[in-house]
């Protein structure tokens, strides 16, 4: 007899996970809303991924571990738990990151208090590696501002690490497959994955919980562009994805031709910098002295 269906989908793609896995777990199993499947994909790890997985999945029926047999790849794991999901709602859980215990609770409410929604975003919490926390960031209440003010203030308060937010299972499998297939890079991919749901004016902000996102630097270190030759193919791929977006949302002219205008700005804090791109394409042993000390 087939499991019932959870309301909510959790995966958690890991990769040498050891270190902090235990706790990503158990912030999980804890949760106060019960109702889930955690769906854990280790993507071949060398270390004792596989044993900590095993004695959770052990005690807890909700853990469906998965072993691949060779390294697929980050973002292919990604999709790999995306499309084993069978809840309603949908969330990644990264194997490195907590949540508070009303998590689940709270943003499923929050999805489920209002149809149109189909993102539920959390606070935010960037713990650095000594442990503090970085940065917090929660998007205030936008419910009574007019949606032209609503969506840019969407735009520049999002996160990466919003892609750990709720989704609708169906919404954020569409959005994430789109992103896959048009833009080809790690980079700022997360960004590009929400960004339906920001500028359709389905996400909703849900300040009673927290994510603890926990920067190790190695994304930044692994997968941004350095080169002017990487640099500009990767800024024509973001933007034009980034306008195609804009362009099919239901927003109307005036509010598209508000939030494409916001672009360049949206683009220098998410993706890439236009002070190294510039630096990088025209060689600061070349610039004037005035210039480069204006581009440190």
């Amino acid at each position: 007899m087939p499991a019932p269906t959870p309301t909510i989908s959790i995966g958690m793609p890991v990769l040498n996970g050891a270190a902090h896995l235990e706790q990503a777990i158990r912030s999980i199993r804890q949760q106060s809303f019960t109702d889930f499947e955690l769906i854990i994909s280790d993507n071949g790890s060398s270390d004792a991924t596989a044993d900590i997985i095993a004695r959770h999945a052990a005690e807890d029926p909700r853990l469906h571990p998965v072993r691949q047999s060779h390294n697929i790849g980050g973002l292919a794991n990604f999709r790999y738990v995306l499309e084993a999901a069978r809840g309603e709602y949908f969330m990644w859980a990264a194997y490195d990151d907590w949540h508070d215990p009303n998590y689940l609770e709270c943003l499923h409410d929050a999805l489920a208090a209002d149809p149109d929604k189909q993102m539920a975003i959390p606070t935010v919490v960037r713990v650095i590696p000594d442990g503090s926390h970085a940065e917090i960031t929660t998007i205030p209440d936008l419910s009574r501002r007019p949606r032209w003010q609503r969506v840019p203030r969407l735009l520049k308060c999002s996160r990466g690490g919003s892609i750990y937010s709720l989704f609708r299972r169906a919404a954020i499998l569409d959005a994430y497959l789109r992103a896959e297939r048009d833009f080809p890079y790690v980079w700022a991919a997360d960004h590009l994955t929400i960004l339906p749901f920001l500028v359709n004016d389905r996400a909703v902000s849900v300040a009673q919980t927290r994510f603890f996102n926990r920067d190790t630097g190695m994304s930044e270190d692994r997968y941004r562009p350095l080169s002017a030759g990487q640099l500009w193919p990767y800024l024509g791929r973001f933007l034009g994805f980034a306008m195609r977006e804009i362009l099919r949302s239901r927003l109307n002219p005036a509010e598209k031709a508000i939030c494409l205008a916001y672009l360049p700005v949206y683009t220098n804090g998410k993706a890439i910098k236009w002070r190294r791109l510039l630096k990088q394409t025209v060689g600061a042993p070349f610039l004037r002295t005035e210039a480069r000390e204006l581009l440190k």
